[in-house]
C-alpha cells in the first residue's frame, strides 16, 4: 500500500533536519543555555535555583534576573536526559518546528491559500535567521512560538468565529512573557493592534472575559518580575544605557557661549535619545543587515551573511509589493503590523539591530518573502518553458543558499568565533575536575563569557553545595554580575599567583588550533 506524504510534512521533516543536525555536538553551551540547565538541574535536585530561591517566576542568572518560562519547559527533559546540551536545547527546536506548523495554518486562515501556506512554511523552515536560534537554547525562538500560537487562536475566533478560541488565545500570550523579556513589549503591543484594527468584532463580553482571564494569568509574573529586580535587565541594555547621546548633548551645549533655552531644547538629550531611537528602530530595516552583515554580535551571526538569503531579496519586494496592492484586509493588517512591531523591544537597547531580540521579523519576512515566490510560480505556470527554468533555478538557488550557510555554520563560524562558541570548554572542565586535589588554587581564563557557570554545568556540580557559597560580583555598567571563585578555582587571572597553582589561559584558537594554554606556577 502507497504511503501518501503531503507537501507539509516534508516541509516540516526538512525543517526537523535541518534543526537537529548535530545540536548534541556544536560547540559548548553559551552561557545562558549553561543557566537554563543548571537551574533546571538545581530544581529537580534540591527545589531551589542556583542562589537558593524557591522555584522562582524569575532565575537570578547573572544578576539580570531571567523569566523563567524555558527553565520550567526545560526540567522534564533534563530530568530524563540528564543535564546535557541535548536536554537543554531540545525544548527550543521542538517548538521551532511547531512555529513553523502553525505559521502555515495562520497563513491559510488568513488566505485559504493552499500554495502560500505552503510556501510560508518552506520559507521559514530554512530561513537561516531561524535557524540560528532554534538550534539553542535560545528562549526568544521558544517565545516567537507561544506568541504566534495566541495570535493564531485569536483570528480563529476573528475569521471563523470559533468561540472557544476567545478564551483560549491569551493562555500561549501569557507563557511568551514568561520565557523571554522582549516577548512583554511585542505581544501586548502586537494584541492593541489587532485589537483596535478589529474593534466592532472585538468590543464584547467573551473579549473582556478573556483580557481579565489573562491579566490574572500574567499577575504572578507581573510580581515578580517587579519585585525581584526584574527592571534591571532594562536598565543594563536599555537605551539609556548608552551614555553616547547624554555626551553628544553636553559637548554641543559646551559649544555655546551661552545657555539660552532655544539651545538647551536643540540639543536636549531626550531629543538626542530619540533620534538614537529611530536610528536604532530603522537600522533593523537596513538592506546590509537583512542580506550581507547580519548582526555585529558572533553568537547570533555567520560569517559574510545576512540574517536572510539574498536570493529571496527581488521576492521580498515584490511580496511586499503585492500584499500592499491585496484585498485581502486580514493578512495586510497582520503581516505590516507584525513587521512594525517586531523591532520594537530591540530597538529600546542599545544593541541594535539585534538578531534575537528581533527574531519576530521573521515571520512577516517570511510571508512578505512567499508571496513573492506565489507571484513567480503562478505566472510561470501559464508557460511550460517559463515554469521547468523558473523551477529549475529556484531549486538551484535555494540549494545553493543553504549549503553556503550550512557551511558558513558548521565550518567557518566555530573557527572564526572561537570564543564565541566556547571552543574547547566541554573537554577543559572533565581536565580541571581531575587536577582539583592536585593544585592549592586553579585560575581559569575569563576571556570567556560568564565561566563560571559553564563550570558548574560541566561538572554537574552538586546544586547542594554551590547554594551555600555563590557569591555575584557587583553589577558591572550593563548590570551584570559574575561569580568569581568555586572551592579552589578561580575565574580570572590574577597578576599575582600563590605557588602550586594551575594556570588555564584563552589561547588564540585559529593560530594554536586549541582553546587554551595550561601552564602551572
Amino acid at each position: 500500500m502507497a504511503i501518501k506524504i503531503s507537501k507539509l510534512s516534508l516541509i516540516l521533516f526538512l525543517a526537523l533536519l535541518l534543526r537537529s543536525w548535530q545540536i548534541a555536538k556544536l560547540p559548548s553551551l553559551n552561557p545562558d543555555e549553561a543557566a537554563l540547565g543548571y537551574n533546571a538541574y538545581s530544581l529537580i535536585q534540591t527545589g531551589k535555583d542556583e542562589h537558593g530561591a524557591s522555584w522562582p517566576l524569575h532565575f537570578m542568572s547573572f544578576g539580570d534576573y531571567k523569566p523563567g518560562g524555558y527553565v520550567y519547559l526545560a526540567l522534564p527533559f533534563v530530568k530524563i536526559l540528564g543535564l546535557t546540551p541535548l536536554a537543554v536545547r531540545l525544548p527550543n527546536l521542538i517548538f521551532s518546528v511547531l512555529t513553523i506548523y502553525v505559521l502555515y495554518r495562520l497563513v491559510f486562515l488568513l488566505t485559504t491559500n493552499y500554495l502560500l501556506s505552503y510556501l510560508a512554511a518552506f520559507v521559514l523552515a530554512v530561513n537561516p535567521w531561524h535557524l540560528q536560534f532554534s538550534r539553542g537554547a535560545w528562549e526568544s525562538s521558544t517565545a516567537l512560538f507561544f506568541i504566534l500560537l495566541g495570535i493564531y487562536w485569536l483570528y480563529l475566533y476573528l475569521i471563523n468565529n470559533q468561540k472557544k478560541y476567545i478564551y483560549l488565545f491569551p493562555l500561549p500570550l501569557v507563557v511568551a512573557l514568561s520565557i523571554y523579556h522582549s516577548a512583554r513589549i511585542i505581544a501586548p503591543v502586537l494584541l492593541l493592534i489587532i485589537l483596535f484594527l478589529n474593534f466592532k468584532k472585538l468590543f464584547n463580553k467573551e473579549f473582556l472575559i478573556a483580557v481579565i482571564i489573562g491579566l490574572i494569568l500574567v499577575t504572578p509574573v507581573g510580581i515578580s518580575f517587579l519585585k525581584n529586580g526584574g527592571t534591571t535587565r532594562f536598565g543594563g541594555v536599555g537605551l539609556t544605557a548608552d551614555k553616547g547621546p547624554l555626551s553628544r548633548s553636553e559637548e554641543l551645549l559646551n559649544q555655546h557661549a551661552n545657555t539660552f533655552i532655544v539651545n538647551r531644547l536643540l540639543h536636549n538629550r531626550r531629543v538626542l535619545y530619540a533620534f538614537s531611537w529611530v536610528e536604532k528602530y530603522t537600522s533593523h530595516f537596513n538592506l546590509n543587515f537583512l542580506f550581507i552583515t547580519g548582526d555585529e554580535v558572533p553568537r547570533s551571526k555567520n560569517p559574510d551573511m545576512g540574517q536572510l538569503y539574498l536570493i529571496e531579496l527581488p521576492f521580498l519586494l515584490l511580496g511586499i509589493l503585492m500584499l500592499l496592492k491585496s484585498k485581502n484586509i486580514h493578512l495586510k493588517q497582520f503581516t505590516f503590523s507584525f513587521l512594525i512591531i517586531a523591532p520594537l523591544a530591540s530597538s529600546l537597547t542599545f544593541q541594535a539591530p539585534s538578531a534575537l531580540r528581533a527574531l519576530p521579523m521573521v515571520i512577516p519576512l517570511s510571508i512578505f518573502v512567499a508571496l513573492g515566490l506565489q507571484q513567480i510560480i503562478t505566472f510561470s505556470q501559464k508557460y511550460n518553458l517559463i515554469k521547468l527554468f523558473i523551477y529549475s533555478l529556484l531549486t538551484i538557488s535555494y540549494l545553493f543558499s543553504m549549503s553556503y550557510y550550512l557551511d558558513s555554520y558548521y565550518v567557518h563560524a566555530p573557527k572564526r568565533y572561537s570564543f564565541a562558541w566556547n571552543s574547547g570548554f566541554s573537554d577543559i572542565v572533565p581536565y580541571i575536575e581531575s587536577q582539583k586535589n592536585n593544585y592549592q588554587n586553579i585560575y581559569l581564563t575569563d576571556k570567556y563569557d560568564q565561566p563560571y557557570i559553564l563550570y558548574l554545568f560541566y561538572s554537574r556540580y552538586l546544586p547542594s553545595k554551590i547554594q551555600s557559597q555563590i557569591k555575584l560580583t557587583p553589577p558591572d555598567k550593563f548590570g551584570f554580575s559574575t561569580v568569581r571563585q568555586i572551592d579552589n578555582i578561580h575565574f580570572g587571572i590574577s597578576e599575582s599567583i600563590s605557588p602550586n597553582s594551575l594556570i588555564i589561559d584563552a589561547a588564540d584558537f585559529e593560530k594554536t588550533g586549541q582553546s587554551f594554554r595550561i601552564y602551572t606556577n
